[in-house]
């Protein structure tokens, strides 16, 4: 149970950084792309993207540690943490994008 405590309030941090437009280091190929590579990109849209993200695994984690079954934890927190990625990884080329 401390485990999942933790990981809320990692995940929990990190999307208060990320709304507060402070996230540029924790997203990664961002955080190391050179200047005309971060030009391509929106900074506020991305960090509200990756803020949803890191918010909602936070609560995906916490929902999961209230129910404390293996098996719950199986069948719907891994699916919720794969199309969270998913989701994360087509808004930022898509959404976040300046056009």
């Amino acid at each position: 149970m401390w485990i999942e405590i933790a990981m809320i309030i990692i995940f929990v941090i990190m999307g208060v950084i990320c709304s507060a437009g402070k996230g540029g280091f924790l997203i990664a190929g961002y955080n190391t792309a050179d200047k005309k590579e971060k030009e391509k990109y929106d900074r506020k849209k991305l960090n509200r993207c990756f803020a949803i993200f890191y918010f909602m695994n936070a609560g995906a984690i916490g929902l999961a540690a209230y129910v404390d079954t293996d098996e719950f934890a199986a069948k719907f927190l891994v699916p919720v943490i794969f199309i969270l990625i998913l989701f994360v990884f087509i808004a930022s080329n898509t959404y976040c994008k300046k056009k």
